[in-house]
């Protein structure tokens, strides 16, 4: 497997292409510089300065070494509204909690149920 190569625009020109082609289109980042809701990789990329934590590690370049954003998913600002819109017909479904945040709803269905944990009691 080859090692992943991060990327970083390599003049504003470049980086201007690569804002346009993913983050203006993205679900992350309000394409409306008075928009709500910015992207918090692309303010890390144009506030970066050379420091231990390095450039964004979502941008990289893909297996045919063209630069993409990890974080990137689709989103079409002017049709499909704001994704964060609890009316809005096109937002994305709630993502799937992992399983640590699975603990916490077991444990709150337990206090607000006020089930009492014994030896059948099983906490998946």
């Amino acid at each position: 497997m080859k090692p992943v190569k991060k990327y970083q625009p390599s003049n504003g020109t470049e980086g201007m292409y690569f804002t346009d082609k993913f983050c203006m289109n993205c679900l992350h980042c309000d394409p409306n510089p008075e928009g709500k809701k910015q992207c918090q990789i692309l303010c890390n990329a144009m506030a970066y300065h050379f420091t231990d934590s390095g450039y964004p590690k979502e941008w990289i370049y893909d297996e045919n070494d063209n630069p993409i954003c990890t974080s990137w998913q689709k989103w079409d600002w002017d049709n499909n509204g704001d994704p964060d819109d609890p009316d809005n017909p096109n937002a994305p479904p709630p993502p799937v909690p992992d399983n640590q945040l699975m603990l916490f709803s077991v444990a709150d269905d337990i206090l607000q149920n006020h089930v009492t944990p014994n030896k059948e009691t099983k906490l998946v």
